[in-house]
């Protein structure tokens, strides 16, 4: 082909305050104010009580993908028999059989607004609304960063490829709209393809069943471009080469011995109490002990990746006072979060899209020998809080109304001020709900009995305490479930080493073999996902490293995510020996999974550069760079 890609013309097209990008945020402002969360609706009064059938947000993608040039759009059926799925779009530009063919990945489903109505941890503003600070480098919405930012790069970066491979003008514009004619598509360096989901937040339940469905169309591709991921820092890119697996399973206890000392949800802290060792660590044996142990070279190459202490804390919102599970450094905080296997565990009444939060409570009650002894009884058990809070957490003993017969305290664990990403930046940081798990474990013997002897002296000996989950929030406003049942959502993020299967059934056993005496386990499955590693011993990847490092302007570097994409390890088994190029438009700072997700400009459009570049240097196609003075 021999043409020569002039990089000033990219630089341009795809600035802060140019036309095209103008143009893909107005459609990215239509995007986030659709409601296509695929989980964890009916959040508060009035919500919708199912999820989005995706269709409204599937129809305006066509339109987008349409106006860029692509054809061949079809929004697929999923198989029906797979109750909840929905569909995958898929699209084309084919230049010539001769090039390469680059597929693309994103997903246009969102996260719960974890929120109540007035949207108040949202500033009062709805999440589906894009709302811009002051000087435009972010955008608060849900789903701008995870992952509109995606979808969003790969149009910006295929509409400013049209523009410079066919001298269609420096401000974003195509003479027309549509496909494009023969001679247009001949020029540019390569075919392009996109895949875009709606099932990642819930799970891909049927994304591997409706990539099949179309085996054909992902046959002829060399590389994926996967536009999912954390970069390392606002402004600095990685290539993520490992992602962590999930398994998620609902746990409920059920009371089958009337005799038992030991009400439902205090026996089911005690069985959660029994997923971490003492230094908070994962106590199912195996799953940690199928974790790939980290080389010296790759803790090396964890020491260049370009972020501190402080601002691995400030991701995880901790509280100043929160010790770490992990030594106090950046490299020992990113290896636990790449390379380690943990738990984590919500109650599992609460409605949100995480699992990993700031704070967490119970309600207990305890029936009292005399009813002056609240007093007193209340500093026993500030003792013993105290003495059982090894991450010095901030802790809260707060009395509520008692009547005549018994004493009732809220019991608050809190490590952090808001409720941080359990895949980014979950590993090293203590996880409140299974503090409070091991505080109750050590209260409560299997008896019924209390441990320490200043505590017990106060209680009737022939009463059973009484314990309930709480919904507690960053601000500390808390109240019971309307559900009586003890259940709870316990998640482990799986480090590589592991598969979804094999951690599942050993999650399963270890649960099983530590039911409380009385009572019985009843063990529902969700979402889960192997973890993923690939070898970078292909050209293309250093290819992409390249691309991102003149993208960005600033070095790239090899990376890996805590977080968990099912449809990754899955989709390298779909579609065979092709190169998964995992790259971010995205930060750590954009509270993805959380009130307030923002996007990042200059991540974005770092990320819809470097795919630019990526798609001429992988043709071999002459650059002409941009010009330093």
């Amino acid at each position: 082909m021999n043409q020569v890609f002039n990089a000033e013309t990219l630089v341009r097209l795809i600035a802060p305050d140019s036309e095209l990008v103008a143009k893909h945020l107005d459609m990215m402002e239509q995007m986030v104010a659709i409601d296509s969360r695929s989980l964890g609706v009916n959040e508060f009064p009035g919500d919708r009580e199912t999820p989005s059938d995706m269709i409204e947000i599937l129809d305006l993608t066509c339109k987008y993908l349409n106006e860029i040039g692509f054809e061949n759009i079809l929004v697929n059926q999923p198989p029906s028999e797979l109750a909840g799925a929905t569909p995958i779009l898929m699209a084309e530009i084919l230049s010539s059989p001769d090039k390469p063919t680059v597929l693309m990945y994103a997903h246009l489903d969102k996260q719960p607004y974890m929120d109540d109505g007035k949207f108040t941890q949202w500033g009062g503003i709805s999440p589906t609304k894009l709302v811009w600070n002051e000087d435009r480098s972010r955008a608060q919405g849900r789903g701008a960063a995870d992952d509109l930012s995606g979808v969003v790069a790969i149009g910006m970066a295929v509409d400013a490829l049209i523009q410079i491979a066919t001298g269609g003008g420096e401000n974003g514009s195509r003479n027309s709209k549509g496909p494009l004619d023969e001679q247009t598509k001949k020029h540019l360096p390569c075919n392009l393809k996109v895949i875009f989901e709606t099932e990642e937040e819930s799970g891909s339940i049927s994304l591997i069943d409706q990539i099949l469905q179309n085996k054909s169309f992902f046959e002829d591709c060399v590389c994926v471009i996967i536009t999912d991921v954390l970069n390392p820092d606002t402004g600095v890119p990685g290539l993520t080469t490992s992602l962590r697996g999930i398994v998620q399973s609902w746990v409920t206890l059920e009371q089958k011995d009337a005799s038992s000392k030991l009400c439902e949800q205090t026996a089911l802290y005690k069985l959660l109490a029994t997923l971490i060792r003492d230094n908070h660590s994962l106590n199912v044996k195996a799953i940690a002990e199928r974790d790939i142990p980290v080389t010296a070279e790759e803790r090396a190459g964890y020491s260049r990746i370009p972020t501190t202490l402080e601002k691995q804390r400030q991701a995880g919102g901790l509280l100043q006072q929160t010790r770490l599970t992990v030594p106090d450094t950046a490299v020992d905080i990113i290896q636990t979060q790449l390379r380690t296997s943990y738990v984590n565990v919500r109650p599992g009444h609460r409605v949100a899209g995480g699992v990993l939060f700031g704070s967490a409570g119970a309600r207990l009650s305890f029936p009292l020998k005399q009813k002056e002894d609240g007093q007193a009884l209340a500093e026993a058990l500030q003792d013993h809080l105290a003495q059982h809070n090894p991450y010095q957490l901030a802790l809260a003993l707060d009395p509520v109304e008692p009547d005549a017969r018994q004493a009732v305290f809220d019991v608050v664990f809190k490590s952090a001020d808001k409720a941080p990403h359990s895949g980014v930046v979950g590993g090293p940081m203590p996880v409140p709900e299974l503090q409070l798990a091991r505080w109750i474990d050590r209260l409560i013997l299997p008896d019924g009995r209390v441990a320490p002897q200043n505590v017990n002296r106060f209680l009737d000996p022939d009463s059973m305490i009484e314990v309930q989950a709480l919904h507690v929030e960053n601000d500390g406003k808390r109240w019971t479930f309307d559900q009586a049942t003890a259940k709870a959502l316990v998640e482990i993020r799986l480090a590589p080493g592991n598969t979804e299967d094999s951690a599942r059934q050993a999650l399963i056993d270890h649960l099983q073999d530590r039911v409380p005496a009385g009572f019985s386990l009843v063990l529902n499955q969700d979402k889960g996902g192997s973890p993923w590693m690939t070898a970078i011993d292909s050209s293309i990847f250093n290819i992409m490293l390249e691309s991102l490092s003149e993208g960005f302007g600033q070095d790239s570097c090899l990376y890996g995510c805590g977080g968990s994409i099912p449809f990754v390890a899955k989709l390298m088994d779909a579609l065979g020996d092709i190169a998964p190029l995992c790259i971010g438009a995205y930060d750590p700072a954009c509270r993805m999974h959380e009130p307030g997700e923002t996007l990042s400009m200059v991540d974005l459009l770092g990320c819809a550069r470097s795919i630019v570049y990526f798609f001429w240097k992988i043709s071999g196609e002459t650059i002409t760079p941009v010009k330093t003075s």
